[in-house]
């Protein structure tokens, strides 16, 4: 009898670990080359990637059809103008082809969230004061084609 209670915790034990692993566990990795196996992969991991002009935190969700959806995060600009605060803090969903491995927003028409729209925002103010700024100078450049 009490050979069956440490066989069914035993079994137990390992059944909890299983499901933990397979579901619930996250690889912290400290590097590129860490992240940039486990994005290979599509196995789930989180990196936080302090470059130059930004810290950018990376978390490999999970597998859908073709794609390995890793959520990035703009934690800190530490460059740029003013008017581009507006996007610390903010996320998105980027959908990276599995086997690829790429800087998830180098391809933003294959992100979805609060980051790419308000990058989008953000381009668009800018080309339209370039664009208002330079009225004359364009004109003159579209009669010269025509």
């Amino acid at each position: 009898m009490e050979k069956r209670i440490i066989l069914v915790c035993a079994i137990v034990v390992v059944a909890v670990l299983a499901v933990y692993f397979s579901f619930f566990y996250t690889k912290n990795c400290q590097d590129d080359i860490c992240f940039e196996s486990s994005m290979a992969k599509c196995s789930k991991a989180s990196y936080i990637d302090d470059k130059a002009d930004a810290v950018w935190q990376y978390r490999i969700i999970e597998k859908e059809k073709g794609d390995c959806i890793i959520k990035v995060k703009l934690i800190q600009l530490k460059q740029g103008t003013t008017n581009m605060g507006s996007l610390e803090g903010k996320d998105m969903d980027c959908y990276v082809p599995r086997g690829i491995v790429i800087t998830p927003q180098s391809e933003l028409e294959r992100c979805h969230g609060n980051l790419k729209e308000e990058m989008q925002k953000i381009m668009i103010n800018k080309l339209f004061s370039y664009i208002s700024g330079n009225v004359g100078t364009i004109s003159e450049e579209l009669k010269k084609v025509i």
